[in-house]
């Protein structure tokens, strides 16, 4: 099984945007500088988790991205899950393979039971860790936060 980068990256971007954005918008190309990923592909990303409801957006020149809830709330396996669909470990626990017409072995088949656990604990794991989770953690390594006061004009 494997985490698309869709997923690694959307990850990253909602960890961004709750530990640096402070609950204010977000701009995509902060985002995109903290976390080396292309503007462009940040947008193909946050559309996806625009339409799961994890993200809103504000227009404008204060404009920018925002947890649609608390980052409590939102989860690795929420992020994953919108970002590629859901996890699964091999073909035959979804899709047409997992039919029975299609699967010679289907009804005797040992080797279904491990996939299905593997996938039960990778599941329960990723919903098991939150957003705030990964802000906590990166508050305990030291990660700087990117506060300062974007908007700031002088004249």
């Amino acid at each position: 099984m494997r985490i698309t980068t869709t997923s690694r990256y959307g990850v990253r971007a909602m960890f961004d945007v709750a530990y640096h954005g402070g609950g204010q918008p977000t701009q995509i190309k902060d985002i995109s500088r903290r976390q080396k990923i292309s503007q462009r592909y940040l947008e193909q990303i946050f559309n996806k988790l625009l339409k799961a409801g994890l993200l809103r957006s504000r227009r404008g020149p204060r404009g920018g991205y925002m947890l649609s809830r608390d980052p409590s709330e939102i989860s690795v396996g929420d992020i994953i899950n919108a970002a590629q669909g859901p996890i699964v470990p091999v073909k035959c626990l979804s899709g047409p393979e997992c039919k029975k017409k299609e699967c010679e072995i289907h009804d005797t088949c040992i080797t279904r039971h491990v996939w299905r656990e593997t996938q039960k604990m990778l599941v329960d794991y990723y919903d098991s860790v939150s957003v705030a989770d990964l802000c906590a953690l990166a508050r305990r390594q030291g990660v700087s936060r990117d506060l300062e006061h974007k908007y700031m004009y002088f004249i």
